[in-house]
């Protein structure tokens, strides 16, 4: 990468993240660059989402865990896979760490990675038990890149040949439609509705949900809402330096502040206002919210758009 470090030389800011062109890869919601500069060894919170994440790491490896307590015992992970964790992750952040980033939709998992999103670690995000010798594979030609789009094309490529191995794979077009309809309402459409929607009973509905991605609907339009809001804070923060965080509440379809909040104490571990002082250089930088300027539909096309329709008569 040192044609990124020559240039990195002449640059202010603290982290530099580049984002790779929308639908550059099959069930890929977003693929960022990202590049540690200056900045003193400090501990990252890795946000839960209603997406995977993906991380090939373009140095020594990504040192996380789910906890802050296993974080020292964690060793580098030149490929980071993980599962839809509903905590946030802790990840060693120091200088001149750099890594390609991808937010993966999760009924993608089957045909990317081989295994149901389900299977996936939150615990142990080590990508090399799934992978197989790919990951060390993926991550040594990774390392090679001679700038980001060179980066991202490999990992792209990487994830197009995966997809054409196992071209046909699918999944439930109850969980499909379901899943669908719970992004396009920002995790706000009833669960019950849904099960009425593709001809299934809730209870069964929770189970599909559970065998496909690890968690049941309600916690996946939780995780939406989740996500949702957390762009919204990071984009007002960008542009205004400040945030309305009743009005970001009543937007992401918060009863009001004091949910948001109990929201962002469950999942990230602390209140909004602290989180955004830990992440407001980040965010100045270009980090966060890069994954709301992507489109699910790149998903639908390349997995579920015939299943969409008629779930129920499937």
């Amino acid at each position: 990468m040192g044609a990124m470090a020559s240039q990195a030389d002449q640059d202010p800011r603290i982290s530099e993240f580049a984002v790779a062109p929308p639908h550059s890869a099959p069930g890929v919601t977003s693929m960022v660059g990202y590049r540690v500069r200056e900045i003193p060894g400090t501990v990252h919170r890795g946000m839960p989402s209603s997406t995977l994440v993906f991380i090939v790491s373009l140095d020594d490896g990504v040192q996380a865990a789910a906890t802050a307590e296993a974080l020292p015992a964690a060793k580098p992970s030149p490929v980071i896979l993980g599962g839809l964790h509903t905590q946030a992750s802790q990840v060693r952040q120091r200088r001149g760490q750099a890594g390609v980033q991808l937010a993966v939709h999760p009924l993608a998992s089957r045909a990317l990675f081989g295994v149901p999103a389900a299977e996936l670690s939150v615990t142990d995000f080590d990508a090399a038990p799934v992978l197989g010798r790919a990951a060390a594979e993926l991550h040594e030609r990774a390392a090679e890149a001679r700038g980001w789009p060179d980066a991202f094309a490999l990992v792209a490529h990487h994830l197009l040949d995966a997809h054409r191995r196992r071209e046909g794979v699918t999944v439930r077009p109850e969980v499909a439609y379901a899943w669908h309809q719970l992004e396009r309402s920002r995790g706000t459409a009833p669960v019950g509705v849904l099960a009425e929607q593709v001809g299934v009973s809730t209870r069964h509905l929770i189970t599909l949900f559970r065998r496909e991605v690890g968690r049941t609907p309600k916690t996946v339009a939780m995780l939406m809402r989740f996500e949702y809001a957390t762009a919204r804070i990071a984009d007002v923060a960008r542009r205004y330096h400040r945030v309305d965080l009743a009005a970001v509440a009543a937007e992401a379809g918060y009863a009001d502040q004091a949910h948001l909040t109990r929201d962002f104490v469950r999942f990230a571990g602390v209140p909004p206002g602290i989180w955004l002082a830990e992440e407001f250089q980040n965010i100045q930088d270009g980090g966060h919210g890069i994954r709301s300027q992507w489109c699910y539909d790149h998903f639908q096309d390349h997995f579920q758009s015939d299943r969409l329709g008629d779930p129920a008569s499937a």
